[in-house]
């Protein structure tokens, strides 16, 4: 096994150095060690969306609810011109971040779930599931679940084909005696963010 760098020379250049094959040579030979060293290094993030306020409608590259009434509703989706195609051999980290969850008065019994999901041709796979407890009820609204929730996934032998991935959240127990309406906060100062990040080599 070499060693990184094992054949990289640093060449000279100065008014009037002739260029000749070797000096080309070279060239391609430190580019090509300078990426085997570097290859299996982070890449960072890949695809961000971020939301500073409320909203309650669907547009191409995110969703973020408030008054929410239902069971499962989408919360962030990174899709449209965000998506993305997995490299082979490679850990991807998705991670979604929520200043706060309201919830209203008088949800004594019902739980909250965040799910992490992947698309690909149409296709939805999970990712990530991460429990969320409510208190009992009381006579006041509760704010609980900020926090990042994030899973990490290794490509294997990688995808061309665009991927999608969104962020639901998911109201269990949820019956007549606890139907107060409950929103996901966003601001300037407290946004919620979702995105992609390449985090290494996994081979």
């Amino acid at each position: 096994m070499t060693t990184d760098y094992s054949n990289y020379d640093p060449i000279s250049w100065a008014l009037g150095t002739p260029i000749t094959a070797g000096r080309l040579d070279q060239v391609s030979t430190n580019i090509s060690e300078v990426k085997s060293a570097t290859g299996t290094y982070a890449k960072g993030i890949l695809t961000f969306e971020e939301f500073t306020s409320p909203v309650g409608s669907v547009d191409a590259d995110g969703v973020l609810h408030t008054g929410l009434t239902g069971t499962i509703s989408t919360i962030a989706n990174l899709n449209g011109g965000q998506r993305i195609t997995l490299e082979a051999s490679r850990y991807y980290k998705v991670a979604l971040t929520i200043p706060d969850i309201t919830i209203g008065a008088g949800h004594p019994g019902s739980w909250f779930e965040i799910v992490i999901d992947k698309t690909v041709s149409s296709t939805t796979t999970g990712l990530g599931k991460f429990a969320i407890m409510t208190s009992s009820a009381d006579a006041t609204a509760k704010h609980f679940g900020s926090g990042t929730y994030s899973t990490i996934i290794d490509t294997g032998a990688g995808s061309t084909t665009p991927h999608e991935f969104k962020a639901t959240i998911i109201h269990n127990g949820r019956d007549g005696s606890n139907s107060a309406a409950y929103a996901l906060a966003a601001a300037g100062t407290g946004p919620l963010q979702f995105w992609v990040e390449d985090v290494g080599a996994s081979a």
